[in-house]
C-alpha cells in the first residue's frame, strides 16, 4: 500500500463528515439560505424597464412583493423556449392567488420590443399582473443589470451570425424577496438536454423527475417568503421523494469499512499478521470506493437533484442528531493527521510508534465510521416528516 493510497483511505471520514453536514441543511440550490434564514445575497440594484402592457416596472415597483427573475429574449434558440414553456406550465399555474410575480428580462431589445414582448405574452396566454415581460432600448443596460444585479451570467457573440444564438445566458432564477433583496438562485435547465461541456443529459424519466424537484425548490422558497405554507419536497408517483440512492450505497461502504476494520484488529490481537495485512487493505479499498462515489455525488448529483436532506426531528432528538453529527464531524478532522501518521508508520515498519499511535487513532476512526452509517440511517429512516 503507497502513501497516496493511505492518504485517500485517511480521507474518508473527513469526507464523510462534510457530506453528512450538508444534509442537515433544507435542500436548497446554489448557495441559497433555507426558507426560515433571514440571509440575503443583497439588494437587487435600482431598475425601470418599459412592459409589455405599455407601462414601466422598476424595482420599486415591485416592492411588497416576491418575484422571480427570468432572462430571456425571444428569438434564443438555445434554452429559453423551453424554459419559457416549463415556467407555463409548472410555475405560472402554482402562483396564481400568491401574489408572487414571474419577471422576464429581455436581454435582445433590438428585437424585442414592448409590442413584440405583448404579442408574445397573449400568443402563451399569460397575464401581464403575474407575469410581466421587461425591455429596454439600452441593451447595455439591460445586460449589465442580468450580469451584475440579477448575477445571471450573459455575453453577446458578436462574431455570432445566428441572432438565436448571438447572445448567451444562464440558467439559473433568482427568487427576489418583498425587500428586493435576491434570496437564492435556482437552476431550472432542462437536465435531459446535453450538457455544455459535450457530456449527454440525462435519461427521459429522471431528468422529469429532477426537473419537478428544482421547480418545486424554487416555488417553495418563493412561498416561503411570501408567508404562505411551506409545501416540502416534491413527491413521485407513488409518494416518495425521489432520491439517489448513492447515500445507501455510502452508507454501505461505510459499514463494510467498520466491519473489516473491526475484523483487522482481531486479526492482530490474535497474532495474524497477514490476515490483518489483507484485511486493512480492504477496508482501505472500501474507504477508497466510498470517496469517489462521494466526490460523484456531491459534485454531479446534488448541483441537479435538489441538494441534500435535513433532519426534520425536534426537542431531544434534534438535540440528540446534533451531538451526534458535531462528535462525528469534529472527531472526523482530528483523526485525519493520525489516521495519516499511523498508517505511514506502518508503511515504514515502525511498529513501536505504530501501536502506540494506534491505541487511540483506531477507536476514533471506528467512531466516525459508524456515526456516518448512523446518521444515513436517521436522515433515510427514522427522519420525521417536514412540518
Amino acid at each position: 500500500m503507497n502513501l497516496t493510497g493511505l492518504a485517500l483511505a485517511a480521507l474518508t471520514p473527513l469526507l464523510a463528515s462534510h457530506a453528512v453536514a450538508q444534509g442537515a441543511a433544507w435542500p436548497v440550490s446554489s448557495g441559497a439560505p433555507a426558507p426560515s434564514s433571514e440571509d440575503r445575497f443583497g439588494p437587487v440594484p435600482r431598475f425601470e424597464f418599459e412592459a409589455a402592457d405599455g407601462g414601466t416596472v422598476s424595482r420599486d415597483s415591485l416592492k411588497g412583493q416576491v418575484w422571480i427573475g427570468v432572462p430571456f429574449f425571444l428569438r434564443c434558440t438555445g434554452p429559453c423556449p423551453s424554459i419559457t414553456r416549463d415556467l407555463k406550465e409548472r410555475v405560472y399555474p402554482e402562483l396564481e392567488g400568491t401574489g408572487i410575480q414571474l419577471v422576464s428580462f429581455s436581454i435582445d431589445p433590438e428585437f424585442d420590443t414592448p409590442g413584440e414582448l405583448a404579442a408574445y405574452a397573449e400568443d402563451i396566454g399569460v397575464d401581464a399582473a403575474r407575469w410581466s415581460f421587461l425591455s429596454s432600448p439600452d441593451e447595455e443596460s439591460m445586460h449589465a443589470f442580468v450580469r451584475d444585479g440579477l448575477k445571471v451570467p450573459l455575453a453577446r457573440n458578436d462574431g455570432e451570425e445566428d441572432p438565436g444564438l448571438a447572445i448567451t445566458h444562464g440558467t439559473r432564477m433568482p427568487v427576489v424577496d418583498a425587500e428586493g433583496r435576491i434570496a437564492g438562485w435556482y437552476e431550472i435547465a432542462d437536465p435531459v438536454l446535453p450538457r455544455m461541456d459535450g457530456s449527454p443529459g440525462l435519461p427521459p424519466a429522471e431528468a422529469a423527475a429532477l426537473l419537478d424537484a428544482r421547480f418545486a425548490l424554487m416555488l417553495n422558497r418563493a412561498r416561503a417568503l411570501a408567508g404562505l405554507e411551506f409545501e416540502g419536497p416534491p413527491s413521485s408517483a407513488d409518494g416518495a421523494a425521489p432520491r439517489s440512492r448513492i447515500p445507501l450505497l455510502n452508507a454501505m461502504l461505510n459499514g463494510l469499512a467498520f466491519v473489516l476494520l473491526s475484523a483487522g484488529i482481531v486479526a492482530i490481537k490474535r497474532g495474524h499478521k497477514e490476515v490483518h495485512r489483507l484485511l486493512m487493505r480492504a477496508a482501505f479499498v472500501a474507504s477508497a470506493a466510498f470517496l469517489a462515489f462521494y466526490l460523484y455525488y456531491h459534485f454531479a448529483v446534488l448541483p441537479i437533484s435538489g441538494g441534500p436532506t435535513r433532519f426534520n426531528g425536534e426537542g431531544a432528538a434534534k438535540v440528540l442528531y446534533l451531538v451526534m453529527l458535531l462528535t462525528h464531524v469534529v472527531l472526523a478532522v482530528v483523526n485525519l493527521p493520525m489516521v495519516l501518521r499511523t498508517f505511514w508508520l506502518a508503511h515504514r515498519e515502525d511498529w513501536t510508534r505504530h501501536k502506540r499511535l494506534a491505541r487511540w487513532t483506531f477507536p476514533i476512526w471506528m467512531y466516525v465510521s459508524v456515526t456516518g452509517v448512523l446518521v444515513y440511517v436517521v436522515l433515510y429512516h427514522l427522519n420525521p416528516s417536514a412540518a
